[in-house]
């Protein structure tokens, strides 16, 4: 996962590249004891298998009854220690979506979409880099979150677009496959019948897509300021967008949010509208979640 750590995470004091951790000189605690300093400290002197052995013993003993803080610094240095590309990038989903605004969860944010960017899947790598953006208007990753998608927007671009095509055929295809065709109906009644069923169908298709849960959104901010939020849901309005503030369990940020879609696909082509009208946005997939504001 070298593409995902080349950056490092000065403020926290530790520098890390893959499968090695670099000494910078710092004195280790003598006897070092199974808590989080103890491995920020083993990690810092480059003794990296110490580090994860007192990790996974404060893992194992203390962190079920530790503060939710602790668990996402323990979370962190999991990820950041192991050599396993998979488990780090399962690490630091689990640090976006258990703690949305936490104190790692901007850094695992970046690191995903490094992941993905390495990994060659620009569309999703852009997702991560503007939902940092959006979501994390205050971190210092914002800034390589924002260089990143400057730099790469023309192949972002084309990539999304090839998606959307890929998206488009299989939906024509699968749809090709389900109607009935045209020259296989001779009769006027058999026609008749079959213009029926199709209206059924199509009564049947809407009442199970009421019935279907809403998931998708678009988020085009999200703020510690509602203030700030409403002054964003003006200018999307105004647009011509029906925008709405919202915020969601476990994180103080006010969203600001348009659409809601049962499928990634219906909010991807509302995403592509908002952002030709000016706006930053991103794909929000807890729209059940949402808490309305008024």
């Amino acid at each position: 996962m070298a593409s995902c750590v080349d950056e490092p995470r000065r403020r926290r004091g530790v520098v890390f590249f893959p499968a090695l951790i670099l000494a910078v000189g710092v004195a280790v605690p003598l006897g070092a004891q199974e808590s989080l300093d103890a491995v920020d400290s083993l990690a810092l002197a480059g003794r990296a298998d110490e580090a994860r052995t007192v990790l996974e013993s404060w893992w194992v003993s203390e962190r079920v009854r530790s503060s939710r803080r602790d668990r996402q610094h323990g979370l962190w240095l999991r990820a950041i220690l192991t050599v396993d590309p998979r488990m780090a990038s399962l690490d630091f989903q689990r640090l976006v979506l258990e703690y949305p605004g936490g104190s790692y969860s901007d850094e695992a944010m970046l690191r995903l979409g490094l992941i993905s960017a390495a990994a060659e899947d620009l569309p999703r790598a852009a997702e991560y880099f503007r939902t940092l953006v959006s979501d994390y208007p205050r971190s210092p990753r914002r800034r390589q979150a924002e260089g990143w998608l400057s730099d790469h927007s023309v192949v972002v671009e084309e990539a999304e677009a090839v998606a959307r095509e890929a998206a488009t055929g299989a939906s024509s295809a699968a749809d090709a496959a389900a109607d009935p065709s045209a020259d296989a109906v001779a009769d006027p009644s058999v026609a008749s019948d079959a213009a029926t069923d199709v209206q059924e169908a199509e009564v049947d298709s809407s009442a199970r897509a009421e019935t279907v849960s809403r998931r998708y959104a678009v988020q085009v901010g999200a703020f510690e300021s509602e203030e700030r939020a409403r002054s964003l849901l003006a200018a999307v309005n105004a647009s011509g967008f029906d925008a709405r503030i919202v915020r969601v369990p476990g994180s103080p940020l006010v969203r600001v949010r348009i659409g809601a879609f049962p499928d990634r696909t219906g909010a991807a082509e509302l995403m592509n509208r908002v952002r030709r009208r000016g706006h930053e946005a991103t794909i929000a997939a807890d729209v059940a979640d949402e808490e309305p504001m008024r």
